[in-house]
């Protein structure tokens, strides 16, 4: 019997799913930061990020079960799956702080310059040469952030500390999934990031807990079925498109940013900061196609 070979257009069809599914992920992430922004006005991000985590648990379970079974998960470098964790949980407590200070679409600005320090980071960890394309994208990402902070025109806050923090942070957390993600599952990571989200959070939680009402109750449920679900498609879509696709899907989530500021928090459009985040998604860009190159070429 002969094997039926894909054709293109079913390539291409699974790569236009792949990236739908993404773009639906990432509606699901920022619906689900929008209800962490509402909580922290009367919540600590340490019992946010905890609340959160034990929901998402529960379509990630799903997740897991549909596709084989706990059984089956394999740790093949433990140590550095739970740096990853830790470092993802301390991350998030400093994104979670900027979402209480800054409007939504502002963090995701300053969050989305991640790709910069990592380029940057790669160097001295990795000892990954960078050539003078990536480093001109890094500076001209770097412009990008001072045209969002404007410092001495703009009252900084603890708030871009913090989402400057969490990028930083989050920077160390790509590289070590760059180390282990051919190697280790992806269920693995992600219930592993999960876990350390619990684990950062619980020592903040025990401290500052205040018994929510069930409106609130259910935002928290909320927040977390949705992460969790934005998590199962992110896997599906990198099970149908190269990550070099799907990656990029990521920034539509500062247009979602921006309704939810609109309709939510009162949040008006600041033409200087989307220009500045503009700058800095083209950067992020701009990197993202130069590894794919680099990556093509085995350099």
């Amino acid at each position: 019997m002969t094997a039926v070979l894909p054709t293109t257009n079913d390539h291409a069809e699974r790569v236009v799913a792949g990236i739908l599914i993404a773009l639906s992920g990432n509606i699901l992430f920022a619906t689900s930061d929008a209800m962490v922004k509402l909580l922290t006005a009367r919540y600590s991000v340490f019992q946010i990020i905890v609340t959160q985590a034990l929901f998402a648990l529960i379509p990630l379970t799903v997740m897991i079960l549909r596709n084989s079974s706990f059984q089956a998960l394999r740790i093949r470098h433990p140590r550095l799956v739970v740096l990853r964790a830790l470092l993802a949980g301390s991350a998030t407590v400093f994104g979670f702080y900027s979402f209480s200070r800054l409007p939504l679409a502002e963090s995701y600005s300053i969050a989305f310059c991640t790709p910069i320090f990592v380029t940057m980071l790669s160097i001295p960890i990795l000892g990954e040469r960078v050539g003078l394309h990536r480093w001109g994208a890094v500076l001209v990402g770097l412009l990008g952030i001072l045209v969002m902070v404007r410092p001495g025109f703009e009252a900084l806050n603890a708030g871009h500390a913090a989402a400057l923090a969490g990028a930083f942070l989050g920077s160390f957390t790509v590289l070590v999934m760059r180390r282990i993600a051919r190697e280790e599952q992806h269920a693995v990571m992600v219930l592993a990031v999960v876990t350390g989200l619990i684990v950062v959070g619980l020592p903040g939680m025990i401290v500052t807990f205040r018994m929510p009402t069930w409106p609130d109750m259910a935002l928290f449920a909320c927040t977390g079925l949705f992460m969790g679900s934005a998590q199962f498609c992110v896997a599906k879509s990198l099970s149908l498109a190269p990550a070099s696709v799907i990656a990029p899907m990521q920034y539509s989530m500062i247009l979602w940013a921006i309704l939810y500021g609109a309709l939510l928090f009162g949040t008006h459009v600041d033409p200087i900061m989307v220009f500045g985040a503009t700058i800095v998604i083209a950067s992020g860009l701009y990197i993202m196609h130069r590894e794919r190159k680099r990556a093509r070429q085995g350099r």
